[in-house]
């Protein structure tokens, strides 16, 4: 395999925590690579079961639940309890 180097600018900020990074023992070489990786994976849109893992996880992390939130009254794994409790939520909004 063949490599070839890559300059970046970066602007202070990003300086100040590149190099944050490198006193933690991050390699930036491998951390451009795997960006440069998951960017092209979702360029791609490869729609693997594992991507879709990934966006859940990023979706639950960016928008959890609050944490004063009652338990449901229904188990969201089953299909059957999950469609009758929305189906009657639904009618009840109505």
């Amino acid at each position: 395999m063949t490599s070839r180097l890559v300059n970046v600018r970066l602007d202070e900020e990003r300086l100040r925590k590149s190099q944050t990074l490198r006193e933690s023992g991050v390699t930036l070489s491998d951390l451009v690579r795997e960006a440069i990786d998951e960017r092209f994976d979702e360029l791609a849109g490869s729609g693997t079961a594992r991507d879709l893992k990934t966006v859940m996880e990023r979706i639950f992390e960016q928008y959890p639940d609050p944490p004063d939130l009652p338990p449901r009254g229904y188990d969201v794994h089953d299909r059957d309890e999950a469609r009758r409790a929305i189906i009657g939520k639904l009618r009840r909004v109505r």
